[in-house]
């Protein structure tokens, strides 16, 4: 029987241990604002360097949950890629090692003195109160510690508690005990910390504790599961990933586990130490062989975690290395830059017709990613632009910052109205009527025009030809025409049964209707760049034109479907699309 006395003591002292474990995370974090994001997300592409940066994060934060759902959710925005992510979720298992280092060598007592010093630094501090309150929930940390540790010394030769903790160690009971301790409050290092302070105690040995620290490696993963099973294919994966790797670890060493005891034993040094060391000689190990085999475990999770949604990244495909010093070749950049850019906007209508059709989740947040990073292209555009316009510039060079300016604005206005008739969707879907099947295809038909309107100006963007402009005037007209049947029909028909959900599809030909202005202005923007161009070479030479089907930008396999437009105008041939097969965009590795 475990005395009432010793129950009193330690519970607090675990209860003081995860306050301020969870409370230092969140503090470190809002000391870092946006740049912890920004620093993941500047990740280079080597997985080595991607597993540093993953263990100094969480060193830092003291929190491999914090650095992990991170990562998640910036997979999630496009900002990291499932590859890219892989790197700091292996990293971060090493981050965790820190902790029980620390307690190992008795750094606990610095508890007493860190939480006076980050009070008194968070009053006086002036310039640096911000590190007040880390470093007095830090000091708390080890004060918790320090307390169970105390608490626990008067019992250490207590023949029950020992027999108590004897019988709860065994394989594969404690792993078990280690996996539920940790998904409960959340933290494997409170955990590992605790199996240290009583390795320290000398109620835990070393074959006691390994199990312990092995469950609590897979239990540090139920919290990123749970935060991702609403989030896209790529963050499911990533989560999947991290539960998938910790569990290979204990899978990897448990067949060596005697072994592997053995060689933590000649590493030396007291029980505490070496139960640390083991804690950290394990991730080490599964860390090294899950980055030498990171692609072919990428590939696995893939398999795991089917899909084919494409990867949305927060890219641009031709400005990721900053503009040349020639200013015509900058020219060039941009110019394709503004091409990918029509390209996304195409992408989000197209989206946004596929979520009508469906009602899906995963349709929407596609949608949410397209119109991202339709933003995202607009700001780094204009921001190409203001930097080239900063340079000595020709009348005609400054003539064409002007066109490009204006055209980017353009397409990101066109980009508004794409994420404007998702989002009224949205809406619909989630009153709970949903759109009738008669008036989906009602809103299909019109807007296979605007989709026609869309590819041809996309033909030679941001360039257009003759007889494009005459065919986007053709296809002008029928919109126009086919819009004013609709408002005849479905003003009449809520006047005669004062249908509610007439009113709103009025509200889709209006936004289709805005949006095929914003085309026509951007075509007549074109034709006028077009003559400016002419002016200095005298004929317009294409090689390799546009196709109709494009790519969706950072996936380099699939794209959002092509969305089927009708052969309606006479004289005027317009590419069929459907939604069959995508195709592939040739042998990029990624999508920049």
């Amino acid at each position: 029987m475990v005395p009432w006395e010793l129950v009193f003591a330690v519970v607090p002292g675990l209860i003081l241990f995860f306050y301020g474990i969870e409370n230092f995370s969140r503090e470190i974090l809002a000391v870092a604002k946006g740049s912890f994001a920004a620093v993941l997300g500047r990740v280079t592409a080597r997985p080595i360097l991607a597993a540093l940066l993953g263990a100094v994060v969480t060193a830092l934060v003291q929190s491999s949950a914090a650095t992990t759902i991170i990562t998640v959710n910036l997979v999630n925005t496009g900002t990291l890629s499932f590859l890219q992510s892989l790197g700091i979720i292996i990293g971060s298992n090493i981050g965790t090692t820190v902790t029980a280092q620390l307690v190992a060598f008795k750094m606990t007592a610095f508890g007493q003195v860190l939480i006076p010093v980050g009070f008194l630094v968070g009053i006086f501090g002036r310039r640096y109160r911000f590190l007040g309150k880390p470093l007095f929930y830090f000091g708390l940390v080890f004060f918790s510690l320090n307390l169970i540790s105390t608490a626990l010394a008067p019992f250490q030769n207590d023949p029950e508690l020992i027999g108590l903790i004897t019988d709860y160690s065994a394989l594969p009971l404690a792993i078990l005990i280690g996996f539920l301790v940790t998904t409960m409050i959340q933290s494997s290092a409170v955990t590992t910390g605790l199996a240290v302070v009583l390795a320290q105690q000398g109620l835990l040995t070393l074959p006691q504790a390994i199990p312990l620290l092995l469950g609590a490696n897979i239990g540090s993963t139920t919290t990123t599961l749970i935060a991702s099973a609403r989030m896209g294919l790529h963050s499911r994966r990533a989560a999947v990933a991290h539960f998938t790797f910790n569990l290979g670890g204990v899978l990897l060493i448990f067949p060596f586990l005697v072994p592997f005891t053995d060689i933590v034993t000649t590493i030396g040094g007291t029980e505490a130490q070496m139960v640390a060391n083991a804690h950290l000689l394990f991730n080490l190990i599964t860390a090294g062989v899950f980055l030498l085999l990171i692609r072919q475990f990428g590939r696995i999770v893939e398999r795991v975690v089917p899909g084919s949604e494409p990867e949305i990244l927060m890219r641009t495909r031709h400005l990721e290395g900053g503009l040349p010093d020639d200013t015509h070749q900058g020219f060039d950049l941009i110019q394709q830059e503004l091409k990918h850019a029509h390209e996304v906007t195409l992408d989000l209508f197209r989206a946004a017709m596929t979520y009508l059709a469906t009602s899906k989740e995963s349709d929407y947040q596609m949608l949410e990613k397209l119109k991202s990073l339709n933003n995202y292209l607009d700001r780094r555009i204009e921001q190409a632009l203001r930097q080239i316009s900063a340079r000595q510039l020709s009348d005609a060079e400054a003539t064409e910052v002007v066109f490009l300016v204006r055209m980017s604005n353009e397409i990101g206005r066109l980009g508004y109205l794409g994420a404007d008739l998702g989002e009224f969707f949205r809406r619909v879907s989630r009153d709970g009527n949903g759109v009738s099947a008669g008036r989906v295809k009602k809103t299909e038909s019109v807007y296979r025009i605007l989709d026609g309107n869309i590819v041809g100006l996309g033909l030679l963007f941001p360039r257009i030809r003759d007889t494009t402009v005459a065919e986007l005037r053709a296809r002008d007209i029928e919109l126009q025409r086919v819009i004013n049947e609709h408002y005849r029909e479905q003003l009449v028909s809520l006047k005669k049964e004062g249908d509610f959900g007439n009113s709103r599809y009025l509200e889709v030909l209006s936004i289709i209707e805005a949006a095929n202005a914003k085309v026509r202005d951007l075509r007549k923007l074109a034709e006028q760049y077009s003559r400016e161009k002419a002016v200095e070479a005298t004929s317009l030479r294409v090689d390799d034109p546009l196709p109709l089907r494009h790519p969706v930008a950072g996936d380099d396999q699939k794209r959002v479907p092509d969305f089927p437009v009708e052969r309606r105008i006479p004289g005027i041939d317009v590419q069929q699309g459907g939604p069959g097969e995508l195709p592939r965009r040739g042998d990029h590795d990624q999508v920049r």
